[in-house]
């Protein structure tokens, strides 16, 4: 099916179950449920870089405006801490609760989204990347979307093919020949678009790449390539991460602050010893920044199983949070909740919101015990 037929039959969907929204919300009410909404970045405008993040994780102001005051006309908004005590126990409820939270610490938390948070009176958790708060870094998908964007990465690499056996091409060749086959067919099939590429063409390539290449490599391929193109670090044009000024008063304005991690690394690729260490260390950097105990982690990328979890309640948190359920006992004292991601393209293609399409995401999303 293609995308255009996909999107018609989602809107089809979507409002036929329009007139069901407020049986499903009482009922929702009655068995206490809670869903947890995992928002990234927040953009003034929608246009075809995204500020070079990935589609999924974008969502402009405007949207975001729009899905505040629809969630506060249906949902007791909440803060995390609201629902992660040690107790499943709740009392009865005259509405569904939902908590909004936000991953990874960008800059854009602050200057764009907490001003609508404020104007709507929403708490919300920012779970924050501790290694890259008030520093000019970006994460490696960032860099390889400027680089695919912004500059004439097929011509040098070809050019620099010819200049073989240089140590650039040298490197490159090193770093990128355990690349999967997957990888060099989305990049071949973006090298042929006859058209200027948009945040959206290379983001298949990203997840690909995310899918198929450890952390290593990935790091050694986009050094190759920004040498090639004859950049160094940082060449994203504007810092994206928040500083440690922006987190205290984004805390004393009544905002909590979790953990993401400190590297963002998948932490199950990670051996145990190493897991633990970001786990404790990125609650203690916050701590000692920020002044505020640390009780909620939210995994880098969703990526988690039943020994983190209990790594999780080790290092002291109170709440994990995760994309998908994890088989396996629970430990005592540490909430999990599984959230939905939210994005522009959930009700929205950056023009016109469509609040049926935001009711069937949340018809989706996964609903815990308030």
């Amino acid at each position: 099916m293609s995308i255009g037929l996909r999107h018609c039959a989602k809107g089809m969907v979507a409002h036929g179950l329009s007139p069901l929204w407020h049986l499903s919300v009482r009922a929702w009410a009655q068995r206490g449920a809670t869903l947890v909404l995992a928002y990234h970045r927040v953009i003034e405008e929608w246009d075809e870089t995204l500020e070079f993040s990935q589609p999924g994780m974008v969502v402009t102001a405007q949207t975001l405006d729009q899905q505040l005051a629809f969630l506060r006309e249906y949902f007791d908004v909440v803060a995390l801490s609201d629902v992660a005590g040690d107790s499943d126990v709740a009392e009865p409820a005259r509405r569904p609760r939902c908590v909004v939270t936000f991953d990874d610490g960008w800059r854009d938390n602050y200057d764009v989204a907490l001003p609508i948070l404020r104007q709507h009176g929403v708490p919300a958790t920012v779970f924050v990347t501790t290694d890259f708060i008030g520093t000019d870094r970006a994460f490696w998908h960032t860099e390889l979307v400027y680089l695919l964007l912004r500059t004439d990465w097929w011509r040098a690499l070809s050019r620099t093919a010819l200049s073989w056996p240089t140590p650039v091409w040298r490197e490159l060749r090193r770093t990128t020949l355990s690349w999967p086959t997957a990888v060099w067919r989305e990049l071949h099939r973006l090298a042929a678009l006859e058209r200027p590429w948009s945040a959206h063409d290379v983001d298949r390539v990203i997840e690909t790449i995310k899918a198929s290449c450890d952390d290593s490599t990935i790091e050694q391929a986009v050094s190759a390539l920004a040498e090639v193109v004859g950049l160094h670090r940082p060449f994203v044009p504007r810092r994206s991460f928040l500083d440690w000024t922006q987190l205290r008063e984004m805390a004393a304005l009544g905002l909590e602050v979790g953990s993401h991690g400190c590297s963002h690394r998948m932490l199950t690729r990670l051996s145990s010893t190493d897991a633990a260490t970001e786990l404790m260390r990125s609650k203690a950097v916050i701590e000692r920044h920020v002044g505020r105990d640390v009780r909620h982690f939210a995994f880098p990328n969703e990526a988690a199983n039943a020994t983190l979890l209990q790594s999780v309640a080790a290092a002291g948190y109170r709440s994990a949070c995760l994309g998908r359920p994890i088989a396996g006992i629970r430990p005592r004292g540490l909430r999990v909740l599984q959230r939905v991601g939210m994005h522009e393209g959930v009700c929205s293609d950056g023009r016109t919101f469509d609040a049926a399409l935001l009711r069937l995401a949340l018809y989706r999303a996964p609903k815990g015990r308030a």
